[in-house]
C-alpha cells in the first residue's frame, strides 16, 4: 500500500529552521492614532532616561507615551526577569505595552571576581581574569527568560522591545588601579552576552557603551561631559545621549 504524502525529513527540517528565523519579524508599524504605553525596567544605570525618552518620541512621532517606569537602584537582571515573572501589575503592563526595555546588571550572574570592574574607586588592585561571553551565559539566559515573558504576554502584537548595554564611567579609574585591559574585556563580554541574547530574539540592542565610550571603548565619557559627579551615572548630558542612541534606532516593531 503505498503510504501517504509527506515531507522528507531533510525539506521538512528546512522548513521548521525557515519558520524559526523569521519569528519575531515584521514590518508593521505602531498606530500613532492611538497612545503608546512604554515599560522601562532597569537598574539606576537608565534613571532618568525613560521620560525624557517618552518626551522625543512625542516630538518626533506626534504620539502620546505613558511611562510605567520601574528602574531600581542596584537592580540585577535576574531580579528584573524574577519581577516580570511574579508582579501581576508590572505584566498586566507589558501586555498592553507598545514598547518595552528590560535591562540590569550582570550581578549574580557573573563570575565573582569581576565585581572590581565595577567599583568606582582608582585605588590600585588585583584585576579579574579575562571572561568571554560564554562565561556569561546566565547573564544571557536571564535576559532570554525576560523575552520568553514578553514575548508571551505580547502575542501577536506588534511591539518595540529594546535592551541596551551599559557605558563604561569608570576607565579613568581603572587606567590608575591597573585594570582597564582585563575589564575593558570583561565590559566587552558582558555587553556581547547581552547582544548575542538579543539577536536569538530579533531584538535590537542599543549600544550605550559605543557611544560613550567610542568604537574601540577607550574613551573617557567623563571628559566628555556625559558622567555625574558619582563619577559612575549618566550626567543630563549623558542621558540625552542614551534618548538619542535610543531614538536613532527607530520604532520598527517585532510581533512576538
Amino acid at each position: 500500500m503505498r503510504r501517504p504524502y509527506s515531507l522528507p525529513l531533510v525539506a521538512l527540517l528546512a522548513l521548521v529552521v525557515l519558520l524559526l528565523a523569521s519569528c519575531g519579524d515584521s514590518d508593521a508599524q505602531l498606530d500613532t492614532s492611538e497612545p503608546w504605553d512604554l515599560v522601562w525596567i532597569t537598574d539606576s544605570m537608565g534613571a532618568g532616561v525613560a521620560e525624557a525618552w517618552a518626551d522625543r518620541i512625542e516630538e518626533a512621532e506626534g504620539v502620546e507615551v505613558r511611562v510605567h517606569n520601574h528602574a531600581i537602584g542596584g537592580m540585577p537582571l535576574v531580579e528584573a526577569r524574577d519581577m516580570l515573572m511574579k508582579k501581576a501589575a508590572i505584566r498586566e503592563e507589558v501586555a498592553d505595552a507598545e514598547i518595552v526595555v528590560a535591562y540590569g546588571s550582570a550581578q549574580y550572574a557573573s563570575p565573582e571576581d569581576t565585581g572590581t570592574c565595577h567599583t568606582p574607586s582608582p585605588t590600585p588592585r588585583d584585576p579579574p581574569n579575562v571572561y568571554t561571553s560564554a562565561d556569561f551565559a546566565p547573564y544571557g539566559d536571564a535576559l532570554r527568560d525576560i523575552y520568553d515573558v514578553v514575548f508571551e504576554l505580547r502575542a501577536g502584537e506588534p511591539t518595540v522591545i529594546r535592551v541596551f548595554d551599559i557605558f563604561n564611567g569608570l576607565i579613568a579609574d581603572w587606567r590608575e588601579a591597573g585594570i582597564e585591559a582585563e575589564c575593558t574585556a570583561t565590559w566587552d563580554s558582558e555587553s556581547e552576552a547581552l547582544r548575542e541574547a538579543a539577536d536569538d530574539y530579533g531584538v535590537v540592542m542599543a549600544s550605550f557603551y559605543d557611544e560613550f565610550n567610542g568604537p574601540d571603548h577607550d574613551e573617557d565619557p567623563r571628559e566628555k561631559g556625559y558622567i555625574a559627579f558619582d563619577g559612575w551615572h549618566a550626567s543630563s548630558d549623558g542621558v540625552a545621549v542614551q534618548v538619542e542612541v535610543l531614538h536613532d534606532l527607530g520604532y520598527d516593531t517585532i510581533i512576538p
